[in-house]
Order: C-alpha cells, then sequence, then structure tokens
C-alpha cells in the first residue's frame, strides 16, 4: 500500500471511530429519556439481571460484517483497446497513358472482381503501334520460315554432292583396278614380244590400251577432286543459311518484344481491378482528358478496396505488449453496430513500440463475407494475452494492504472473531483480484463493514448476498 493510501485509511478510520462513538452516546441518552418517559410517574425501569446485561453488551459490541468465500479460478490476462477497421488492402488506380476517358463501367459503391476492366482510355497511337507491331512480328516469321526452306535446301545440296563424290570414288576404284590389269598385261606382252613369242603390233595394242586405262583412272580421280569440291561448297552453304536462319529467329524475337513492349502499353489504356472489392472514390467522368502518372498528375482516376476481409487496427500498451502472440483470441465489439461481437485472432504486430505513446500497432484479420464492417468503424478490441489459471480469486474491495512484492492483507472471520490474514496475490482488475496463496474456499473473507476493523476483534458475519465469482 502506498503512503498516500495508508494516510486516507488512516484518516478514514479515524473519522469513522469518533461518528461511532458519537452515534452510541446519542442512541444512550435517547434510551433514558424514552425508559423515563415510559413509566409511569417517570420511575425507572427495574435494573436487568448481571448476566443478560452482560450478554446484552457483548452483543451490541460485536461489529456486524459481510464476507464471502474466495472461488477456484483466476482471472484471465486480457486487454482492451480501442480499434478501427480499415480494408485489408487498398489501392489508388492511376492512368499508365494519356487520352481521353472513353468508358466507365462502374462507379462509387459498386462490387468489382479481380482483373474486371473499370475504365478504358483511347490513344490511337499505341493502338497503330500495336498494328505495326504484330505485322512486322508476322513477316519476321514468314523470313524464318524462308531462311529454314533455304537451310533445307542446302542441305540436300550437301547430301547430293555427298553422294556424287561417293560415286566418284567408286569410279576411280574401278578404273584403278583396270588400270592394273592393262598394266600387267601390258608388261607381259612386251616380255613376250621381246622373244618373238607374239607379234609386235599385239603388244603395241595392249600398251595403247593400259595408256587408255591410266587416262581413265586420271579422269576418275579428277572427279573425285571435283566432287569433294562440290561437297565443301555446299556445307558452307549449308552453314550461310544457318546463320540466315539464326539472324531471321533472332529477328522475330526482336519483334515480338517490340510487340509485347506495344502490347503492354496498350494495355495501360485499360484500369483493370487488383482484388476483389469495393470502388471507394471516382475522381473523372467520360469524356475527360485523363494525363498518365509519369506526368505529374496527382488524383487518381479510382480508388478500389478489398473488404472480402478487414484489417483491425489495435494500439497495444507497454505493459501489455511482453504477453502478446500471433494467434491469442481477440474480439472485436463495433460500436455503429450496437455492440455486435466479431471474433478472430492476432495476425501481426509492428515489434516496435511507437516512442510517443509507448504502444504498438497489432492487427486482426476478420472475414467480412456480408460486409458488415466497413472502413472507419470503430469500436473496442479485447485480446486475451494469458488464459485463467486454476487460482483462486477473490473481490477486490476486501483487499486491504497491497505490496509491489505481490502480497496483500485481508481480514477473515474465524470463530466469529476477524483476523488479519496475510494473502500472494496475482492479477487484479479492479474488480477482482487473484490469489496464488494464503487463502482456502473455506474461508470466510470480509468484504465490507461499518466502522473501523481491528485483528482480533468480535465480528457478527453476514452473507455479502453473492459469492465471489
Amino acid at each position: 500500500m502506498s503512503v498516500l493510501a495508508a494516510i486516507n485509511t488512516s484518516h478514514r478510520r479515524g473519522w469513522v471511530s469518533w461518528a461511532l462513538a458519537i452515534t452510541l452516546a446519542g442512541a444512550a441518552t435517547g434510551l433514558v429519556a424514552y425508559t423515563s418517559l415510559a413509566q409511569p410517574g417517570g420511575a425507572a425501569p427495574p435494573p436487568l439481571p448481571p448476566h443478560e446485561a452482560a450478554r446484552a453488551s457483548h452483543d451490541a459490541a460485536r461489529l456486524k460484517v459481510k464476507v464471502v468465500h474466495a472461488t477456484r479460478g483466476g482471472l484471465a490476462r486480457t486487454t482492451t483497446q480501442p480499434g478501427i477497421v480499415h480494408a485489408f488492402e487498398y489501392a489508388d488506380l492511376y492512368a499508365k497513358a494519356s487520352g481521353y476517358l472513353t468508358g466507365q463501367a462502374v462507379d462509387i459503391g459498386d462490387t468489382v472482381e479481380r482483373g474486371q476492366v473499370l475504365a478504358e482510355i483511347f490513344d490511337p497511337e499505341r493502338l497503330e503501334a500495336v498494328e505495326e507491331a504484330t505485322a512486322a512480328v508476322e513477316q519476321a516469321k514468314a523470313e524464318v520460315q524462308f531462311a529454314e526452306a533455304r537451310v533445307a535446301a542446302a542441305e540436300a545440296a550437301v547430301s547430293a554432292a555427298d553422294a556424287l563424290l561417293s560415286q566418284r570414288r567408286a569410279q576411280v576404284g574401278r578404273y584403278t583396278a583396270a588400270r592394273k590389269f592393262r598394266e600387267k598385261q601390258y608388261v607381259r606382252f612386251i616380255e613376250l614380244a621381246r622373244k618373238r613369242a607374239v607379234d609386235e603390233r599385239i603388244a603395241d595394242e595392249k600398251e595403247q590400251e593400259y595408256e587408255s586405262a591410266l587416262s581413265a583412272e586420271t579422269e576418275a580421280e579428277a572427279a573425285v577432286k571435283t566432287a569433294e569440291a562440290d561437297v565443301a561448297r555446299a556445307t558452307a552453304e549449308v552453314l550461310r543459311e544457318q546463320a540466315g536462319l539464326v539472324a531471321a529467329r533472332a529477328s522475330l524475337r526482336l519483334k515480338e518484344a517490340t510487340e509485347k513492349f506495344a502490347q503492354i502499353k496498350a494495355d495501360y489504356l485499360q484500369i483493370t481491378s487488383p482484388y476483389n472489392g469495393v470502388i471507394t472514390k471516382r475522381n473523372f467522368h467520360r469524356g475527360a482528358f485523363i494525363r498518365s502518372a509519369d506526368q505529374g498528375t496527382t488524383t487518381p482516376l479510382l480508388s478500389v478496396a478489398r473488404t472480402d476481409r478487414m484489417r483491425i487496427v489495435v494500439y497495444v500498451r507497454d505493459i501489455d505488449v511482453p504477453y502478446l502472440d500471433r494467434g491469442d483470441q481477440a474480439v472485436l465489439r463495433v460500436d455503429a453496430l450496437q455492440g455486435e461481437e466479431f471474433n478472430g485472432q492476432v495476425a501481426r504486430f509492428a515489434e516496435y513500440e511507437d516512442p510517443a505513446n509507448r504502444t504498438m500497432r497489432t492487427e486482426i484479420d476478420l472475414p467480412n463475407p456480408t460486409g458488415k464492417l466497413r472502413e472507419g468503424m470503430y469500436g473496442a478490441v479485447s485480446v486475451l494475452l494469458e488464459p485463467s489459471s486454476d487460482n483462486l480469486s477473490i473481490p477486490s474491495a476486501a483487499l486491504q494492504e497491497h505490496t509491489e512484492r505481490g502480497e496483500g492483507t485481508i481480514y477473515v472471520v474465524h470463530g466469529n472473531v476477524a483476523r488479519k490474514q496475510q494473502i500472494r496475490i496475482g492479477r487484479d482488475d479492479a474488480l477482482r483480484t487473484e490469489v496464488t496463496g494464503g487463502l482456502s474456499e473455506d474461508d470466510a473473507v470480509i468484504v465490507s463493514y461499518s466502522g473501523s476493523l481491528e485483528d482480533g476483534e468480535p465480528v457478527e458475519a453476514e452473507p455479502a448476498g453473492e459469492r465471489s465469482n
């Protein structure tokens, strides 16, 4: 208990004691006067027997107190703070292209879907650029096909040249064999002619046949070389045509990229919704000239908010931040909806306290299928930081003293006598106090009394009317 609280308690108890003494004195005086008047002739009443007088005095001295019994179930740690409803996502939609607004199919409050066209801008230059790029792509595709055909023709020429080369080489083989045969025959007949075994004319014929075979062999070898040269030229032509094909394909890719870029710029002429939501702002009408965002405009064409899911923003106090976790249960009570409750969980928090007010931004995501929750609604958010324990709890009014070390003092009734009792206390929500030790459920805890109360004072206990719960 603080010093100031102790002083206030002492002054209160002293004042109550003086008031009680004055009240009792007045009551006694009135009783004497009444008794005197009640007796005929003003005679005093007969005195009570000693034992009855003692009992009456003892009963009058007992202080009436009200008691409760502690109940099982500690206090859950919660925090309740103001919360504001925001759209889960919100976007201002600016034009990326300048031009005249030719179409706007939505207005404020309309429900839209992701990808839906909301507005259209007319810019003929962008549309013409798409057509030119598309035509260039078609031309490039034709050039690729032509280059592919030329490569195929060149490869066919190589195959033909290879076949001719093989044929020429086969001919060389045949002519070489014939030449060798004629050469042997010629040598043999020369020897026979020298021995005069045959006529020299026959030897001359064999010589002529040999020279003819040799000439044919030489021509065949020359034809092979020509065929090899043709193969080399055809192979080179294939390489050249393949290079042309590569260039044609590269040109096609370049023109396709140009077409894609032109189409992207043309797509900017349509404003689409980034998600399912509601139109919240409309700043232009059809026929207006719209300037693109990169030309310095600061006014969005439209604004859209995602409302199928809402984001509840609450700022948790520094004292509760250590107990905050993702997934903590939370309840939103909306003032505008007559306190209707919406249950959710802590989805995220900033992990950073604002130095200006020592609070941490915390967000709770709530589904909003019916659209009841709207941007800017205000309410109270209660977050369950820690569940209740199995400890006892008593009304906070029963607590006489409370130290920073978690110790407290209460009065309990034992045998019609008030006894001061030390307890260990936990959480306190100003209505109930959690007791972690020093008390049982059978103890009668004094919660209220009139006058002053001291340790060991006789009391008359009455139930407080309801148990602590």
